[in-house]
């Protein structure tokens, strides 16, 4: 009776004992070792949840959409993440650390700091890239491009987290151009990117010439401005009432090879004038244009093309 009273006791102290352990091993704060381990996991399964919650600062709110955004369409998070080296100082521990990232191991280092038991992401831990886009000249193109999911600008560094990134001209379909992008925290990276129209780009620029000669041949009763019609009606007339016109052939769009100017033309249209006359008579006449055309310059806005004839 008495030894199975002390196996008894001794199991109750067993039991308490390993629930003191596990209770202790859920509570305490992590170290910065499995902190380190913890953010290279994340970016190597691209949770960006994860990720986010260790980050100590934040940046302005279009730094932010880009970074969100151009991680959610990376190409490739980075693989075999390892601690190289981690060294502690007054203020912050750096890590040293490094990934496969399109093959090859680069450097993906960072720094944590101590906030109240948990630590944050500081320093350095996020690569740089900027794009210019061109069109067969040194003049840039565009004042966006496509990183990822992110529409980031040209021209300018916008930061990422290391991953391996598609980068396109924008808008896309419209502009050719692209290039996949091994990030890191070893060096920013400056690229250049050769674009060129594509067939839809000139299917959707004549479209939207289409519209704006049939709003350019409404009837008005003076001669439409920027529309390139050239109607000499004060031959005949000393007061125009009203013009009317039929278009028999729109002008057909071609961009220029810097792709930063278009004419369109070969069109044909007839504008049929009614006024007074010199003689103070209400006539009709009629003109005939076989070379109407339209010009004027082409930008790239964020995702868009825009004509502006002129």
């Amino acid at each position: 009776m008495k030894r199975t009273a002390v196996v008894g006791i001794a199991a109750g102290v067993a039991v308490a004992l390993v629930g003191a352990i596990a209770w202790w091993a859920l509570t305490r704060p992590p170290s910065v070792e499995d902190a380190a381990r913890d953010y290279l996991a994340a970016l190597s399964a691209g949770d960006f949840a994860a990720i986010d919650a260790m980050r100590g600062t934040d940046l302005d709110e279009d730094a932010e959409r880009i970074l969100t955004d151009a991680f959610a369409g990376a190409d490739a998070f980075v693989a075999e993440p390892r601690v190289e080296d981690i060294a502690p100082d007054a203020e912050m521990t750096k890590v040293r650390a490094s990934a496969l990232i399109a093959g090859e191991r680069r450097d993906v280092s960072f720094a944590l700091r101590d906030d109240g038991g948990t630590w944050k992401l500081t320093g350095d831990y996020l690569a740089s890239l900027e794009v210019t886009v061109l069109a067969g000249t040194d003049a840039p193109l565009g004042d966006s491009v496509w990183v990822g999911d992110a529409l980031a600008p040209t021209g300018s560094s916008v930061l990422l987290l290391p991953a391996e990134y598609p980068v396109h001209a924008a808008p896309r379909g419209l502009l050719t151009g692209a290039a996949s992008v091994p990030l890191s925290t070893d060096g920013a990276i400056t690229i250049r990117i050769e674009a060129s129209l594509t067939p839809e780009a000139s299917a959707a620029g004549q479209k939207e010439l289409d519209a704006y000669a049939a709003a350019c041949t409404q009837p008005a009763p003076t001669v439409p401005l920027n529309c390139g019609l050239r109607i000499p009606w004060a031959a005949d007339l000393a007061m125009l009432g009203s013009l009317v016109f039929r278009v028999e052939q729109v002008p057909v769009l071609t961009f220029a090879a810097d792709h930063r100017t278009f004419a369109a033309t070969g069109g044909v249209v007839i504008a049929t004038a009614t006024g007074v006359t010199p003689d103070g008579e209400t006539a009709t006449f009629t003109y005939r244009a076989d070379d109407w055309a339209l010009r004027g310059t082409v930008t790239f806005q964020g995702d868009e093309m825009l004509l502006a004839v002129g």
